[in-house]
């Protein structure tokens, strides 16, 4: 729809080829000398009055909906002081991420991401930015091939419509990331799968919840009897009793996840919550062209975990 509404408006104004011009005949700092100017001229034509106007017309720029927000920040504090406590190293990332970070990689649509000038985008999803952080670390050499945990919580922008009234344009997301090389026998995915449920676990146990499971789908031609499914549970389960887990049906059309999705569900009255949602990745694979590297990630929804339980 959107294609098409840009090729209607290109032909209106007899801009033919316009769009492939700035796309393919232009260097990336041509079209952001470009763009900048546009954008200073644009700029210079708004009054106070027609700031405020579109202001209150513009959904991304609103504040959050949280009411406290110094009880938050201290609850967010102690989250990150609890996951840093299970081996996951904070990173504080930039809030604009590298041209493409959603995208290149992952399945996600570049129109779902708020683009910016000087070649980035408004950070929205931190395990994108995180996985080319260690990649970047991993091909300087300043990595060794142990499996590295960092976390993220941060607030992230998504520009797509969404159907429930109650999910805003921008959120805070704590995201889990482990990176690392393969050593066979899958001990990489059992053991980082059980420091992810656990770690999410205590997090929402430490927000009052009380009744907590986890959901592994299997995806990308796994099923729910392939060793890789059975062994990584089986692994967790030992480990930790604590841990509910079912098996559910695969998702073969998911080209997201690869081997297994992870979905962590939780039950505040009588509803049922779907707070976070991870799994495998082959995210560090592409940037390395290695396929020995292992990528899990999980993301929780901090903001709305703790205007559930408050």
């Amino acid at each position: 729809m959107k294609k098409d509404i840009s090729g209607h408006i290109i032909s209106k104004l007899d801009l033919q080829d316009i769009d492939k011009i700035l796309a393919n005949e232009l260097s990336g700092s041509e079209l952001n000398t470009v763009l900048l100017d546009v954008f200073n001229r644009r700029v210079q034509q708004e009054t106070p009055s027609s700031l405020l106007q579109k202001y209150e017309n513009n959904k991304l720029v609103k504040p959050a909906p949280l009411e406290d927000v110094l009880d938050y920040k201290e609850n967010e504090l102690r989250t990150y002081k609890l996951i840093a406590g299970r081996g996951f190293k904070p990173v504080e990332l930039s809030p604009v991420a590298q041209l493409g970070t959603s995208s290149v990689m992952a399945t996600v649509d570049q129109k779902k991401v708020l683009t910016a000038l000087r070649n980035t985008e408004v950070q929205a999803d931190p395990t994108n930015a995180i996985a080319l952080h260690y990649a970047s670390l991993k091909k300087k050499g300043e990595l060794d091939n142990k499996i590295h945990n960092y976390s993220n919580i941060s607030r992230v922008i998504r520009t797509q419509v969404f159907d429930n009234p109650n999910f805003t344009p921008h959120f805070i997301v704590l995201a889990l990331i482990s990176c690392g090389r393969d050593t066979g026998s899958f001990t990489f995915e059992k053991e980082e799968l059980l420091k992810h449920l656990t770690t999410s676990y205590e997090i929402c146990k430490s927000f009052g919840v009380e009744k907590i499971y986890y959901e592994i789908i299997p995806c990308k031609g796994y099923d729910k009897q392939s060793t890789l499914i059975t062994e990584s549970v089986s692994y967790v389960q030992q480990k930790n009793s604590n841990l509910k887990i079912v098996i559910v049906e695969p998702q073969h059309d998911n080209n997201y996840y690869h081997g297994f999705r992870i979905k962590q569900q939780i039950m505040i009255g009588s509803n049922t919550i779907e707070i976070a949602d991870g799994g495998l990745l082959d995210w560090t694979q592409q940037l390395l062209n290695n396929k020995k590297e292992r990528m899990m990630t999980f993301g929780l929804g901090i903001q709305i975990l703790y205007q559930l339980t408050n």
